[in-house]
């Protein structure tokens, strides 16, 4: 028997994996395994898992109109694979090989070796399988394959393998999936249908306005592709989104917003397959314990409690929706790395785990570029400027909708009969904000400074 093994690649579409094994024409057990190594990970969170879970919901709705079964189990895929051999014999593994966290590579390692000392063979497919030498060959390259053939997979051909109950039960299924449940609509929910259907919204209708949603916190929750937690958790391809793409470029939908989106996509990939390592939540702390008022300011930027407007919203966004533009990922982690630098690694985490496309890859590429690169961005400068962003800012602090932009920017600078007239009132129905996170005026400039 083989078995063909889900990891974030949650899709039946555009699976290579699944094609092999379709092909190879043997008895196939298809498997997910929730492992404890991922799940006790400092990144994960409970919103991965409410996603993960309507991801196989789709996938089994899917496959039991095929009369097919995805075995989900909670333990580790290589204990799995231990007891599975040993009671049936395995043949072939087909899946893609997952990258990025340590701890992914370890395990990925140990299979290798099981499977050498087994005589298993374990076909771990790449998304891309031959990458170009040189950085100039690399958009034609991904053009190239973008192009290549999508497969619809053919369910009536898995010849599916019959497991007795008990031993399932002995491979730790999963207790009940209402663990990751989280009563809260602002998360998208996951599943290759909801991808597709956010897909097509996007082509046909949201898009008219994705070129002034780039930078607009205000836009982008309507107007962006939103797709990057569909692209993340393997709902969906990229050669996928890049050919419905094309196909809406035909017919005459947004040619010039669907062509920069298409641009952004190619930088997704080229960054993703020329970074191999990840970022992983494990990173050493210092020894020394801060000061209960530095961890108190740490507290309050997890929280979106800091004084700073702009710097509250963004996150409080990114705590009810996993979702934000990069402009405002940037400050808050500027904000971080400037204003509380001891806490970076603990930080990093807090946005790694809040973020429902988060990627290991991709993640750590950004926290990596060189501190000049990522210059301290002045909050009140950036709100100011950016486009909508009052809309954006009365939306996620409605204690401060009262107040007119010139103290929506900076509530600092109200005085104690300006916080009577609109009802607000630094300390109590919002925080003071740090003096040394409030920006410096140079009045003969007329500029903001830090």
């Amino acid at each position: 028997m083989n078995i063909l093994w889900f990891q974030r690649d949650l899709r039946l579409v555009d699976h290579a994996p699944l094609q092999a094994a379709i092909d190879a024409e043997q008895p196939l057990m298809l498997v997910y395994c929730y492992e404890p190594l991922v799940l006790n990970e400092g990144h994960f969170n409970s919103r991965h898992g409410r996603f993960i879970m309507e991801s196989l919901q789709n996938l089994t709705r899917t496959l039991k109109e095929s009369g097919l079964v995805l075995h989900v189990f909670r333990n580790d895929f290589l204990a799995v694979l231990r007891k599975i051999h040993r009671r049936y014999g395995v043949d072939t593994i087909f899946s893609y090989r997952e990258k990025g966290l340590r701890a992914i590579e370890q395990r990925n390692q140990e299979i290798e070796a099981f499977c050498q000392e087994q005589e298993i063979q374990w076909q771990a497919s790449e998304p891309l399988e031959i990458l170009p030498e040189r950085v100039t060959d690399w958009k034609r390259f991904w053009r190239k394959e973008m192009q290549k053939t999508i497969h619809y997979p053919e369910l009536s051909r898995i010849k599916p393998v019959s497991l007795s109950i008990g031993f399932i039960d002995q491979l730790s299924v999963i207790d009940s999936p209402d663990q990751f449940y989280i009563p809260d609509f602002h998360f998208q929910r996951g599943g290759p249908d909801q991808a597709q259907e956010w897909l097509t919204s996007f082509l046909k209708i949201r898009a008219v306005q994705y070129l002034e949603a780039d930078n607009n916190p205000y836009l982008s929750r309507y107007n962006a592709s939103r797709l990057s937690p569909y692209i993340a958790w393997g709902n969906v391809s990229v050669r996928q989104i890049y050919q419905s793409c094309q196909q809406a470029i035909k017919e005459g939908f947004y040619p010039k917003a669907l062509k920069d989106f298409l641009d952004h996509l190619y930088r997704h990939d080229y960054i993703l397959f020329t970074t191999h390592q990840g970022y992983a939540c494990d990173q050493d702390r210092p020894d020394a314990a801060p000061d209960e008022e530095r961890q108190q300011l740490f507290e309050r930027w997890k929280r979106g409690n800091s004084g700073v407007p702009l710097v509250d919203a963004a996150m409080r966004c990114l705590l009810e929706t996993g979702y934000l533009i990069p402009r405002l990922r940037q400050l808050l982690l500027s904000v971080l790395k400037q204003r509380l630098p001891e806490f970076e690694s603990e930080g990093l985490c807090w946005l790694a785990q809040h973020s429902l496309d988060f990627e290991p890859r991709l993640f750590y590429y950004y926290v990596s570029q060189p501190i000049h690169q990522r210059k301290f961005l002045n909050p009140v400068l950036e709100s100011q400027r950016m486009p909508a962003c009052i809309h954006f800012l009365r939306i996620w602090l409605p204690e401060l909708v009262n107040l007119p932009p010139r103290f929506l920017h900076e509530p600092w600078r109200l005085k104690k009969a300006e916080q009577k007239r609109y009802s607000v009132w630094l300390g109590s129905s919002y925080p003071i904000a740090p003096k040394a996170w409030i920006p410096r005026i140079r009045k003969q400039q007329k500029k903001l400074v830090v």
